[in-house]
């Protein structure tokens, strides 16, 4: 008789942990708003950007790194199929390292996917507790300028660049517009 394998589609707990530890919001808010006191207008925005997009970079190299040393069986069965065929690195493997990255450090148990084919991955942040923390830590301007677009635009830079995908990646709402960010990733 074959004994039955059991496989976890669930992120690994130790994975999630090293993550939220190592980016964890409040941290993160606290150090932006220690370099932008006495700040104002643009000099807010060039600190933003340097400081989110660093953020953002280190943020995804972590998720990617970890991604690879704690795989759960999506990431084993995208990677076979990837091997077998030569194709679906875009988008899906790329949606699940977004998803690693985003479940284990904002809190949040599902990542609104769009659209995730050929042609377009596309996913949505509703509710943001990163644009939150700003929103408390630094007032609703600063918060409303999205300083912290830095990190997720960024984050699916780094992402697109380590799988050698060449994609536009765009911001296509905002969390002072419409409630939520989304962002988008289109193959050229």
């Amino acid at each position: 008789m074959v004994e039955a394998k059991t496989y976890s589609f669930e992120l690994h707990p130790d994975m999630i942990d090293l993550l939220r530890r190592g980016f964890e919001i409040g941290k993160v808010v606290d150090k932006f708003a220690e370099a932008i006191k006495g700040r104002k207008g643009m000099g807010i925005e060039a600190i933003g950007r340097e400081y989110f997009e660093g953020f953002g970079r280190e943020w995804m190299t972590r998720a990617i790194q970890l991604g690879e040393e704690y795989p759960d069986r999506t990431c084993e069965v995208l990677r076979e199929a990837i091997d077998h065929t030569g194709v679906y690195r875009f988008p899906f493997l790329l949606q699940r390292f977004i998803e690693i990255a985003y479940l284990s450090i904002m809190g949040i148990f599902t990542l609104p996917i769009l659209q995730n084919n050929y042609d377009r991955l596309a996913y949505r942040m509703v509710d943001c507790p990163m644009f939150k923390a700003l929103a408390e830590k630094c007032g609703e301007e600063v918060a409303n300028q999205l300083p912290c677009r830095h990190a997720c635009l960024t984050a699916c830079r780094t992402l697109a660049q380590n799988f050698d995908v060449d994609v536009v990646i765009e911001m296509q709402g905002t969390t002072p517009k419409d409630g939520y960010c989304q962002f988008s990733m289109t193959p050229l």
